[in-house]
């Protein structure tokens, strides 16, 4: 799994994400991920790929968008962390 720079429209943030299944078999993911910043932004998103899962060689792009429901401002240097990923058998 690749986590590129997040980026920054208005009062979003966007961290794109990229699995990639190099495994033999297919694989159902679950992601989560939390961006921190100074001023309070605390926001943890999670993902899961689709019920098919993912086939061997073959890559998920997808992108969690984080906003503060108590409107702490996006920063402009964010931390992001994984919190959480795993991946397990389909089938």
């Amino acid at each position: 799994m690749t986590v590129f720079s997040p980026a920054t429209t208005g009062n979003e943030l966007t961290v794109p994400v990229h699995i990639t299944n190099k495994s033999n078999k297919r694989l159902f993911y679950q992601v989560e991920i939390r961006v921190t910043g100074p001023g309070g932004f605390d926001v943890t998103r999670s993902m899961e790929t689709d019920t098919v899962g993912v086939y061997p060689g073959a890559s998920w792009p997808t992108e969690l968008t984080f906003t503060d429901s108590e409107g702490k401002p996006v920063p402009e240097s964010p931390r992001v962390t994984i919190v959480k990923s795993s991946a397990k058998v389909i089938g």
